[in-house]
């Protein structure tokens, strides 16, 4: 019994000790859970969404100023907006503009306005119902078309989508060069120096 006794005596700070043991490393792993919780986490960087490309951004001129490739006399109806001027495809080029007019009095401008400049109308095609009209022309040898519709962005606009051909490089060759003089009228005459083999 006294063995017994003992044994027991001898065991039990050691069954104590490792309890404490045990303890002490969990509150200490559980301290470092907490102070680990406990650190600010840093704030989120938000990076602002890039702003969305145009779709016509790498297809169209740097500037929305009319080309010097245009038909002379092309008539654009008052107070429209250029939208986008595209840069040559092959021969061609389109110019996209927007206009809050109706389409009857547009379309009544065009047909004047393009046969008062020399453009020879081809065909043109008018559709009610969709508020959209058509209309082919040639200029100079060079074809062309303008159409009206209803924009895509904003109904209560109407687009006028212009497209026609480039002039030929061998046109602007063939071109007489312009002259441009300083002098106004007839300049003074040079008198003529007098010729020694002429008797007086």
């Amino acid at each position: 019994m006294r063995i017994l006794f003992l044994r027991s005596i001898k065991t039990a700070p050691r069954a104590l000790l490792f309890i404490s043991r045990s303890t002490a490393i969990a509150a200490a792993l559980g301290g470092l859970v907490v102070i680990a919780g406990c650190k600010p986490k840093p704030a989120p960087i938000s990076y602002a969404p890039p702003p969305p490309e145009s779709p016509h951004a790498d297809k169209d001129e740097p500037t929305k100023e009319l080309p010097p490739d245009l038909y002379k006399g092309m008539p654009i109806y008052p107070g429209a907006t250029v939208d986008h001027v595209h840069k040559p495809k092959g021969a061609m080029r389109e110019i996209l503009f927007s206009s809050s007019a109706q389409m009857p009095q547009m379309v009544a401008y065009y047909k004047e306005e393009l046969k008062k400049n020399d453009f020879r109308i081809t065909s043109s095609l008018i559709m009610p119902a969709r508020k959209t009209w058509s209309c082919d022309f040639t200029k100079d040898g060079r074809p062309g078309s303008v159409m009206l519709f209803p924009s895509d962005q904003d109904k209560s606009l109407m687009t006028i989508d212009l497209i026609y051909e480039l002039p030929s490089k061998a046109e602007d060759v063939l071109r007489e060069p312009k002259e441009d003089f300083d002098v106004e009228g007839p300049g003074p005459v040079a008198q003529k120096a007098p010729n020694p083999n002429t008797s007086n």
